[in-house]
């Protein structure tokens, strides 16, 4: 919209004239769109491609081989449960090669990608500052760099075939505060990534908005998705004590809120990060 355009009138263009409300009911559906979900054999991973189905969308999910079974098994579930087509790809999102074939798996299946949830991540055991330089580069290689490289081929194809989509990244209450859940080993690495990759929501959304693409962030805290399940329990609960709400997040309070930032109900998210952390951030 050209504000300076001598055709705009303020009070008579539609612009700038209140729309009603409409149906939010019928905005919140992924009816017919294809979508694509990196580290989808892990919690996250598997709920949010389990609510895109419920929602309608086709759904490829992306993990690692040796998640061979784990997604042969979730599509047959998904396929079951919500009559969607559920396919799956290996590779490695580090590896631009191995990610690239991913996504071409899914966009020579589907015909085009609409939605991506760009959650595949990792923690290392030791990560603090003594951490070895190769460790600290695997971490930014898989969540920062092979959460661009995902993003971009993704919004490429996007571009290609014209009609817009949504993008969501994975972040966590770790890319805003220096999380002191874990006493000594804060995730030094780890933090760094989620930082970076906040930043990188907001950078590749106003570069990709123009296009229809929206890409926005969901930072969830700490959620009992089984990424923890080797932490020892005396530190689990160090962890839950500084949760205002008083529980540990479930796989839904993610993936709820990443399909509200897929839908048409977030189309005014751009470059929005949602905090779902119980609170832990606000102290």
């Amino acid at each position: 919209m050209d504000l300076n355009s001598p055709n705009i009138l303020c009070k008579d263009h539609p612009d700038f004239k209140c729309r009603e409300i409409g149906s939010l009911k019928a905005l919140f559906t992924l009816e017919g769109k294809k979508c694509l979900v990196t580290g989808a054999a892990g919690g996250i991973g598997r709920s949010t491609a389990k609510g895109f189905a419920e929602l309608g969308g086709d759904v490829c999910l992306v993990d690692i081989p040796s998640k061979k079974d784990a997604l042969e098994r979730i599509c047959a579930e998904i396929e079951q449960a919500y009559g969607v087509k559920a396919i799956y790809a290996l590779g490695d999102v580090s590896d631009e090669n191995s990610m690239m074939e991913c996504i071409q798996t899914a966009d020579r299946e589907f015909g085009t990608i609409d939605v991506c949830h760009s959650n595949a991540g990792i923690i290392l055991p030791g990560d603090n500052p003594d951490i070895g330089v190769a460790e600290f580069k695997r971490v930014l290689d898989i969540n920062l760099i092979g959460m661009m490289m995902v993003s971009r081929a993704c919004a490429n194809i996007m571009k290609r075939d014209g009609h817009g989509g949504s993008i969501v990244h994975t972040v966590s209450q770790s890319g805003h505060i220096v999380n002191t859940n874990w006493k000594d080993d804060f995730g030094y690495a780890y933090h760094v990534s989620k930082g970076g990759a906040l930043h990188l929501t907001h950078a590749m959304a106003l570069q990709y908005i123009k296009y229809g693409i929206r890409i926005n962030s969901v930072s969830p805290g700490v959620v009992l998705s089984g990424i923890h399940d080797p932490i020892p329990v005396c530190m689990m609960r160090n962890a839950v004590e500084k949760i205002p709400i008083g529980r540990f997040g479930y796989l839904q309070d993610v993936a709820a809120t990443v399909a509200f930032l897929a839908t048409d109900l977030a189309a005014f998210c751009v470059g929005t990060d949602i905090i779902v952390d119980g609170g832990e951030t606000l102290y």
